[in-house]
């Protein structure tokens, strides 16, 4: 995101932290929006795309998906996701779910900004084992179930990469995979031998 996207998702969930939690204001972390900002930038505090299908495809049961759309916006989720939509996070049925230290609670919605007010909120709080989904729903389906084949001057990350996410995408959909990618630097291009000329002037 932006810089001034940043701050509009800062500004719109200090304002759902004060409606949502009016009388936890004493008891609370109670960040403000420049700590907010710097825990947002933190590269641990989200997890990559690539990164939660390696853990989903091990079957590591520490994770808990937490899919924050509305319930009318609940449809292809992913694997193992429970829908909580962002009116209800602090429910009596769902609060708990935030503040604990059993799961890892991966928080997403379709893009980042939904999630990101939800996450935080719980950060605001000190809630720990909250984590945002770098991109969302939007690039779990762009990048694992829909990878791209890298261009011919791709590096061999990059085909590597390709070929972990198409490994991905046959674990999640069951399609077959296509061809194995090759990685073959393009060698310089050599310049054409003149001819000498033949003959001449007797």
């Amino acid at each position: 995101m932006k810089s001034r996207e940043i701050f509009s998702v800062i500004i719109l969930a200090m304002g759902l932290i004060a409606a949502i939690l009016p009388g936890r204001k004493n008891d609370s972390i109670q960040l403000n929006e420049r700590e907010l900002l710097q825990e947002m930038l933190l590269e641990t505090n989200y997890i990559s795309v690539d990164e939660l299908a390696q853990l989903l495809i091990s079957g590591d049961p520490s994770v808990q998906l937490i899919d924050v759309r509305p319930i009318s916006e609940f449809k292809d989720p992913l694997p193992r996701a429970i829908n909580i939509p962002i009116d209800s996070i602090f429910s009596e049925n769902y609060a708990y779910m935030f503040d604990q230290n059993i799961m890892k609670n991966i928080i997403y919605g379709l893009d980042d900004e939904t999630a990101t007010q939800v996450w935080m909120i719980t950060k605001q709080l000190g809630y720990a084992n909250n984590y945002l989904l770098k991109g969302g729903l939007q690039a779990w389906k762009k990048d694992i179930l829909d990878p791209q084949y890298p261009k011919q001057t791709a590096s061999q990350d990059e085909f590597d990469l390709y070929q972990k996410r198409m490994a991905a995408r046959q674990f999640f959909t069951g399609a077959q995979t296509l061809p194995k990618a090759t990685f073959t630097p393009i060698a310089p291009i050599q310049g054409k031998k003149k001819k000498k000329v033949q003959g001449g002037c007797s």
